[in-house]
């Protein structure tokens, strides 16, 4: 067994797709994001370690108050190992307790073992710790107390990991997927950690049946996935598969097993995509000052209740979302076909107001349209279904803010991502050459777009480090390679 295991899993970002991704019948647009959430698990083996002592497994978030949970490893009356809370500083970590508990059961399936306590022969403990980046949690309270401004600029001041200065419970999320990460790279450590190396499918089936049994239903899935899998066209599997394990109190890890193997059940469907060079995705961290409210089930019962009108506002919104999808791939192919009239109409389109639909007459300057039109159609589409259901998608404070970054020359388009409501936006913007506002030319649509959003008072709005990364897990072997990781690993040494 290695000494150290370090997995990470990126956020997410569903640029197309909100609500629609619950029926298989439609897709989603992900974008996995740079940020990251990292699980390393350590082993401290003992001599004294045997048959009759019980392991223990400690779990540290550092980023939190007391955010530090211990569990006993245990051998059940049915030859299961067992995971059970001994005590923790901050109450129970639901997400962290079942990957545990879940994951140490299909261990023991995979290596074969009827005796559970060679799974742990030999170890006195695993010492777990998870962090995720700045961007995972809204920074304002970090910049306020360093005396900086919202700026991405200022976001590159703050320490890697840096502490929330607050509970796990009271954190302010941004919406990048966390819960979802985590547990994705959770689980993935676990299993590369006791020496195994399943299917990225495998992994997959796993993670969505924990992160469903730790919330408690069946959910699309689709950030389980991008964190597994990176940037895709998601459409959902069938809930079916999962639905025996949820509903059944004392699961097995031969049941997990035959559950997870990747199976004609697990009808889930992913198409690889990324945003075309030089197309570059901004986010920021909304907070208007108020809780988001719970849209999906208002959402899905105006659906329920109006089954013809919803069904044509449906079918009219996934032919939106699919022009986007279409479009980004137009894009991606015309740059692999002449890079240097790609890069040429992309300096053009940085220069114009896309909202105005300026005439264009070459091939990447009429899709580069094509998609603010069609990024357009699905902001209205998305804010008339949520007036038809009276909840918020798109509120009137999210438009006239989405407005008016649309009238910068080279933003091409953006929206408020996944279900919608208060907590965020993102933006598409053209950008020949990488920009970094504050180190750069000021006109830049980037740097033009971080002024208005510091000039805005309707709203608090925060930029995102994040950009656009279509890559899924990674086992990481060289931990001083990120930022920060090496003092992070560094903690299991105490």
């Amino acid at each position: 067994m290695s000494d150290t295991t370090i997995v990470s899993a990126p956020g997410k970002v569903l640029l197309t797709g909100g609500y629609l991704v619950l029926d298989p019948a439609y897709s989603g647009l992900v974008i996995a994001t740079s940020s990251r959430f990292y699980s390393i698990v350590r082993t401290r083996s003992s001599p004294s370690a045997n048959h009759d002592s019980n392991p223990t497994i400690v779990v540290e978030a550092p980023q939190f108050d007391d955010a530090v949970w211990e569990y006993a490893v245990e051998h059940g009356d049915n030859g299961q190992i067992t995971v059970q809370p001994v005590q923790s500083s901050n109450g129970r970590n639901k997400f962290v307790e079942i990957a545990l508990q879940k994951t140490v059961s299909l261990i023991q399936t995979m290596k074969g073992e009827t005796d559970p306590s060679n799974i742990f022969e030999g170890i006195s403990q695993l010492k777990i710790v998870i962090v995720g980046d700045n961007d995972f949690y809204s920074q304002r309270r970090t910049l306020e107390s360093l005396s900086l401004p919202t700026t991405f600029s200022s976001l590159e001041q703050i320490e890697p990991f840096a502490h929330q200065h607050t509970s796990l419970g009271a954190v302010h999320k941004t919406g990048l997927g966390s819960s979802a990460a985590l547990i994705t790279s959770l689980v993935t450590a676990l299993l590369h950690h006791f020496q195994l190396s399943p299917s990225l499918d495998l992994v997959h089936n796993m993670a969505q049946y924990v992160h469903c049994l730790a919330q408690g239903k069946v959910g699309s899935g689709f950030d389980i996935c991008s964190a597994v899998k990176g940037s895709q066209v998601y459409t959902r599997f069938d809930e079916r598969v999962l639905r025996a394990l949820m509903n059944k109190d004392n699961v097995t890890g031969r049941e997990i097993f035959e559950t997870v193997t990747p199976s004609p059940e697990w009808t889930m469907r992913t198409i690889p995509i990324a945003l075309p060079p030089h197309i570059r995705l901004v986010l920021a961290d909304v907070d208007a000052g108020s809780d988001t409210p719970s849209l999906v089930g208002k959402v899905l019962k105006c659906r329920k209740e109006n089954p013809n009108t919803a069904g044509a506002s449906w079918s009219a919104l996934d032919e939106y979302n699919r022009s986007v999808e279409e479009q980004l791939r137009t894009l991606k192919q015309l740059s692999e076909q002449d890079s240097e009239a790609y890069l040429s109409a992309i300096q053009a389109a940085s220069t114009m107001r896309h909202s105005a639909g300026e005439a264009v007459s070459d091939d990447v300057s009429r899709t580069v349209e094509q998609l603010s039109q069609s990024l357009r159609d699905v902001r209205k589409a998305m804010k008339k279904m949520g007036e038809a259901s009276g909840v918020p998608i798109e509120p009137d404070e999210q438009t006239r803010l989405l407005d008016a970054c649309l009238q910068i020359p080279g933003v091409i388009g953006g929206g408020v991502p996944g279900a919608g409501g208060y907590d965020a936006i993102y933006l598409l913007i053209a950008e020949p050459e990488e920009t970094t506002p504050g180190s750069s030319s000021n006109t830049s649509a980037v740097a033009q777009v971080e002024k208005l959003w510091q000039d805005w008072k309707e709203l608090s709005v925060c930029p995102l480090a994040s950009r656009a990364d279509a890559g899924g897990l990674k086992v990481i072997e060289h931990p001083e390679e990120t930022k920060g990781l090496k003092e992070v690993v560094a903690r299991l040494e105490v």
